[in-house]
């Protein structure tokens, strides 16, 4: 087997690859999507042929593997993989299109290396053992009902907006301080460009801000907007992110009746399905949105070049 740049001949072979790989991740998890444009997805390859490459046996198409080169503030210079941005059959092919593409990735500053993989052993242990490591979840919880928790004695909710900046900020570093402390200790974690990236989500209309009061003050907060189309997820998909309580108003059901009424919003609003990411050693978060009910879907991995 060799490991060569993608072809135009290569590009319905690879197209059928992921199309198998999708139904059978929505096949495993009924929280995924298994609506896949076979049309769209071959014209995309085709402009990514440069940036794609496969494992070929005398001919035949044995894997793929592509990673758009993404440069943020938040996660640094890297290569971001999509479940359907790979196919293998196990992990000696893994490791020869990684090997490959990775050398590429590398030589151009690619040093943050990024994937989002089914969450199942079968499928994350080839991951790891060329040196990713779980990073954060997405989970999904599918809307058929108004959810009941009402908040406690002396709180009220309201939405936000464009006039409460210093507000969310405030907040948020409150998700931040807590991503610094242990198992995390994400103390590296900058949030160089945050003020802007909060005050551009207020202004946006389709963007709901939820902000908890107590005694006029606002300590707990919540973000949520209509997911993009991608890979896996389903139509009418609310995100749910920016999720925090001050830490002197923690345990009192005030993050349970925050999220039950931005769902019963989204849920009035038609949306069916909501979805949500936290860091894996956030364990608290994790613990949190397993037992609101979210279930995970897939799994970012993660490794940084040179680390060991």
């Amino acid at each position: 087997m060799i490991v060569r740049p993608l072809e135009p001949r290569d590009v319905d072979a690879v197209v059928a690859r992921v199309k198998e790989r999708l139904s059978d991740d929505a096949r495993r998890n009924p929280l995924l999507s298994s609506d896949f444009s076979e049309e769209h997805f071959s014209r995309a390859l085709t402009d990514a042929m440069d940036q794609t490459w496969v494992l070929d046996d005398a001919g035949r198409v044995m894997g793929h593997l592509y990673g758009a080169l993404l440069e943020s503030t938040e996660y640094g210079n890297g290569v971001w993989i999509g479940p359907d941005g790979v196919s293998f059959e196990d992990t000696d092919q893994l490791a020869a299109l990684y090997a490959t593409a990775g050398t590429a990735w590398i030589e151009k500053g690619a040093l943050e290396q990024y994937a989002w993989v089914f969450d199942d052993p079968s499928d994350t242990t080839p991951w790891y053992e060329l040196g990713f490591a779980r990073m954060h979840v997405r989970g999904v919880l599918s809307l058929s009902e108004e959810r009941p928790h009402r908040l406690p004695p002396g709180y009220s909710l309201r939405r936000g907006g464009p006039d409460d900046p210093e507000l969310a900020l405030v907040i948020d570093g409150v998700l931040d301080e807590a991503q610094r402390q242990g198992p995390s200790f994400a103390i590296s974690f900058e949030h160089t460009s945050r003020a802007a990236e909060l005050l551009e989500a207020l202004e946006d209309d389709e963007v709901h801000y939820y902000v908890v009061e107590h005694s006029g003050v606002g300590v707990a907060q919540c973000l949520t907007f209509p997911l993009e189309s991608r890979r896996g997820s389903f139509d009418h998909t609310l995100h749910v992110s920016a999720v925090a309580v001050t830490p002197e108003h923690e345990h009192r059901g005030v993050a349970l009746a925050l999220i039950d009424h931005a769902l019963n919003d989204a849920f009035a609003a038609g949306f069916r399905f909501v979805e949500t990411n936290w860091r894996v050693t956030n364990r608290r978060a994790s613990n949190f949105w397993v037992r609101y009910g979210f279930r995970p879907t897939y799994v970012r991995l993660h490794r940084t070049i040179g680390s060991g």
